[in-house]
């Protein structure tokens, strides 16, 4: 999803992470440039950009991948955090690299939007629907689960073992 918004919203160059190799064949089809393993990205998008580095990073994972992401920042570059994936204990971000290299570290959790700016979450849903509606970005579901398999689909989130979107079906009485 990541690339697909990125260059509905206009990017020109498109980088993604995985953990596997067979999440970067899958992960290919969806519009990167590149798509590198999460452990040697920094160094890759160093020799990418010639050590410029990237404007924005998109970051749902966290832990050391978080940490990474700031030295892959050009100058007036931004972190964008959105979530947790990985389960990571929370970071010491160093400071000064930030300010001496003028980058910003953000974070944007759906939850917080939703209760502070509900507002807010709405419009950010009917964009992205609207992106969805006009094909710029494909969801593409991978597994459908019944409800009752609930926790089994989050295990293999958890283990990292998902693809693209699993969706829980949920019927009701008949």
């Amino acid at each position: 999803m990541a690339a697909q918004l990125a260059r509905a919203l206009g990017a020109d160059t498109v980088y993604g992470t995985v953990g596997s190799a067979d999440k970067a064949e899958y992960a290919k089809r969806f519009g990167y440039d590149a798509v590198l393993q999460r452990e040697d990205f920094p160094d890759a998008v160093s020799e990418a950009t010639r050590g410029r580095g990237v404007d924005v990073v998109l970051d749902p994972v966290g832990g050391p991948t978080r940490l990474a992401s700031l030295d892959v920042l050009a100058p007036f570059g931004c972190v964008a955090f959105y979530g947790e994936a990985a389960r990571h204990p929370d970071l010491n971000l160093p400071l000064l690299p930030l300010w001496k290299n003028n980058r910003a570290l953000t974070g944007y959790n759906i939850g917080d939007v939703s209760r502070r700016a509900p507002d807010v979450l709405r419009a950010h849903a009917l964009a992205a629907l609207e992106l969805v509606a006009s094909e710029s970005v494909r969801i593409d579901v991978t597994e459908v689960l019944p409800l009752a398999a609930a926790a089994r689909a989050h295990e293999r989130m958890q283990s990292g073992l998902n693809v693209g979107k699993t969706l829980l079906a949920v019927r009701g009485e008949e």
